[in-house]
């Protein structure tokens, strides 16, 4: 029998490698990579309609760690409100830190520099909560590794994002305790990662792997049977 797959999206400024040590179970992970911008000043929702091209099935599991949280919510719609699951992410503007909000409104984003936040390692490590040097190497390669054009384009989108309410569909939505990029005291997670920072899905892999599968069984359950 056929794995059921479930389709992933990375989070800002990462990739799947912060996906390889997560053990998915019975679901066939597909992960969806980040794509160039299609133009300049290109939309959130346009970005969303282009990368639901790698979806290939009209029932799909989406899931998002971060920005791809986000990515992964405004994609449902697309698939009839399909069920998402999300990590270390957010499901509406009132969740993000105030700080992202009015930087947003004042456009303060605006001014990073952003190859030199990139390279900022120290920042970075704390941000993430990296706790070991392998986690710290980890994530120096992934964030080497990342567009600074996109990475300032998703920063925007996000400190911009409109989204009032939650979505329609089912969101199952998996936080850390000590995210400092997402504070939990601002979000209402379904399931709760004792010590998990932003880097969750390396630093506390095996556990976050039992609340994954757990998570996508329920998901699993809520998708409509088809004869």
């Amino acid at each position: 029998m056929e794995k059921p797959a479930c389709y992933i999206f990375s989070g800002l400024g990462a990739d799947e490698r912060v996906f390889d040590q997560i053990d998915f179970g019975v679901f066939t992970p597909v992960f969806i990579p980040w794509e160039p911008l299609s133009y300049r000043n290109q939309t959130l929702e346009s970005y969303v309609k282009q990368l639901s091209r790698h979806v290939k099935t009209p029932d799909p599991i989406l899931i998002g760690i971060s920005f791809g949280g986000i990515i992964a919510q405004e994609m449902s719609s697309l698939f009839g409100n399909c069920p998402v699951l999300i990590l270390s992410s957010v499901k509406m503007r009132s969740e993000l830190p105030f700080s992202m909000r009015f930087s947003g409104v004042i456009g303060l984003h605006k001014l990073i520099p952003m190859k030199r936040v990139l390279g900022n390692k120290s920042i970075n490590h704390w941000l993430f909560g990296t706790q070991t040097d392998q986690e710290r190497k980890t994530l120096d390669q992934i964030l080497a590794d990342s567009d600074p054009v996109f990475t300032k384009w998703a920063i925007h989108q996000v400190a911009n994002w409109e989204r009032t309410e939650k979505i329609p569909a089912k969101v199952l939505h998996i936080h850390g305790e000590a995210d400092r990029i997402f504070p939990i005291r601002k979000v209402t997670p379904d399931y709760i990662i004792p010590g998990g920072t932003h880097f969750m899905t390396v630093s506390e892999h095996e556990e976050v792997s039992k609340v994954i599968q757990e998570a996508l069984r329920r998901l699993h359950y809520s998708l409509p049977l088809r004869v």
